[in-house]
């Protein structure tokens, strides 16, 4: 591709793109990785959207949302429209619901249960009993009003898909160019891709970027993005990235004239898991001292770094579902001036984007005999023809957060984070989600994340904030309580 698309035009923005893939198969039924939901989240649109500045929920594809008894309305936009001017309407509302159920790679939340229980679809013409519409409103009805379902219609795995870019049999998405949402991809070569902004929705607006283009950098390369970035190469890091939070930060404060720094809360949380395996074969003691001398040796890499601070809980004690006051004191008490014995050995993945000597040496001082791989996928969302080739444990840097967000809650789940077999997930899941009141939710919540920090399942490392990067003329109204990056939201000076 030539480099005059890097002479960048007033309103064009220029990111940098942590993927190779030279073609396109995201798909909102299977995210596994940040990039893949971001990439997602500004080329379609959800039901509803979470605010970017309070974390309340907003109008998205339905203008307006009601309750009617145990039904949930929501009209649709009379205006959804793709950029080619076709017209998004109720059914293809309904047949991205659909077709969410049937795929069944979902990892944001049991739809399933709430509105087709005991229904397992198999075409998007079966039917659903908690899935209708009345004109161009959809209703979505369940046993009883959830006050979470809305929220949860706000992760783009409830992205709504033209029924007409999807292939009819099997439900792949074959069209990129007609979207739902802010952006679409006009097109693809040696890796990059091209975006326009969609003129028929609703987040357009002079403002923001008219085209995008998406730029590769190996993610295996620590700070890849970053001279991307300081050769004029590309405009904006997103806060999915490979590089150091802390030389974003210092990188930043030192050309403070030409760049603009976004930083969320601190709600990215550097942890250590067990997996079933490990909790099988590793005992409680012993992996209490496993996570006590990563833990300090985390401690000792990250002290003095901008933007890091030690870390003992997955969930804030703000935040819904923090431990109180006494089961924090249990949990730091185990990680506070206990000697540290060396470890047996054990299999661990560490995913983690460019060099990991840091994490390795940090693991191999407390366990020498440990064998450390790095990986991007997380074990128990991965696919593997031998259990024993599955490591005991992974360290991975993760999102949080200070809301109920069952999004959130049920991703933790099903990618082991919370320490529960695979058969008790979905179990635990359908008791959350059957609870009425939100005290009740959040009392068990706490209950659970206080179990698997208690147990050793996960041990929290460090914290810090996502980060993201942006050249002088972009300003970036990003949220502070997401690691989302919606483009929409970098607005043109």
């Amino acid at each position: 591709m030539s480099h005059q698309l890097n002479k960048n035009s007033n309103n064009s923005l220029r990111v940098a793109f942590p993927s190779f893939n030279r073609g396109i198969d995201y798909d909102p039924v299977s995210i596994h990785l940040a990039y893949e939901y971001i990439f997602l989240e500004n080329i379609y649109s959800p039901l509803v959207e979470i605010s970017p500045k309070d974390g309340g929920i907003t109008e998205g594809v339905a203008s307006k949302m009601s309750w009617h008894g145990d039904d949930l309305h929501l009209e649709i936009r009379e205006n959804m429209k793709t950029a080619s001017g076709r017209s998004i309407t109720a059914d293809d509302v309904i047949f991205s619901l659909k077709r969410l159920l049937i795929l069944s790679g979902n990892t944001h939340g049991n739809f399933e249960d709430l509105v087709c229980p005991g229904v397992k679809l198999k075409d998007v013409e079966d039917n659903c009993p908690g899935i209708s519409k009345k004109g161009n409103t959809v209703i979505l009805s369940a046993s009883k009003r959830k006050s979470f379902l809305l929220p949860m219609l706000g992760a783009i795995d409830f992205a709504v898909i033209p029924k007409h870019a999807v292939d009819p049999k099997t439900l792949k998405i074959v069209d990129y160019s007609e979207t739902s949402g802010p952006y679409y991809v006009k097109s693809a070569t040696d890796g990059r891709i091209q975006l326009a902004a969609n003129p028929n929705h609703y987040h357009f607006s002079k403002e923001i970027a008219s085209s995008v283009e998406l730029i590769p950098f190996d993610r295996s390369k620590a700070n890849a993005a970053l001279q991307l970035f300081e050769n004029n190469v590309v405009d904006h890091i997103m806060t999915t990235n490979s590089t150091p939070i802390e030389d974003l930060i210092t990188y930043a404060r030192q050309h403070k004239d030409t760049t603009n720094l976004h930083v969320t809360m601190n709600i990215r949380n550097i942890i250590l898991v067990f997996t079933e395996r490990g909790i099988k074969e590793i005992s409680q003691s012993e992996r209490e001292n496993i996570g006590r001398g990563i833990k300090s040796q985390f401690t000792d890499i990250y002290h003095g770094k901008p933007g890091y601070d030690p870390s003992f809980d997955f969930f804030s004690s703000l935040a819904d579902g923090g431990l109180s006051q006494s089961q924090q004191e249990t949990i730091s008490h185990k990680y506070q001036d206990q000697p540290v014995q060396n470890s047996t050995s054990f299999d661990i993945a560490l995913l983690k984007s460019g060099d990991i000597t840091l994490w390795k040496n940090a693991v191999k001082k407390i366990a020498p005999n440990a064998n450390c791989i790095q990986d991007i996928r997380i074990p128990d969302l991965s696919t593997y023809n031998n259990n024993e080739k599955i490591p005991h444990a992974f360290i991975i840097a993760t999102d949080s957060s200070y809301f109920e967000d069952i999004s959130l809650i049920s991703y933790s789940l099903n990618a082991g984070y919370f320490g529960l077999t695979k058969e008790k997930r979905k179990e635990w899941l359908a008791h959350y989600m059957g609870l009425e009141s939100k005290t009740d939710r959040l009392a068990l919540l706490r209950q659970l994340h206080f179990e698997f920090l208690n147990d050793a399942v996960l041990v929290p490392l460090v914290i810090s904030p996502f980060v993201a990067l942006a050249t002088k003329k972009w300003t970036m109204e990003l949220s502070q309580l997401y690691a989302n990056n919606q483009l929409w939201l970098l607005k043109h000076q």
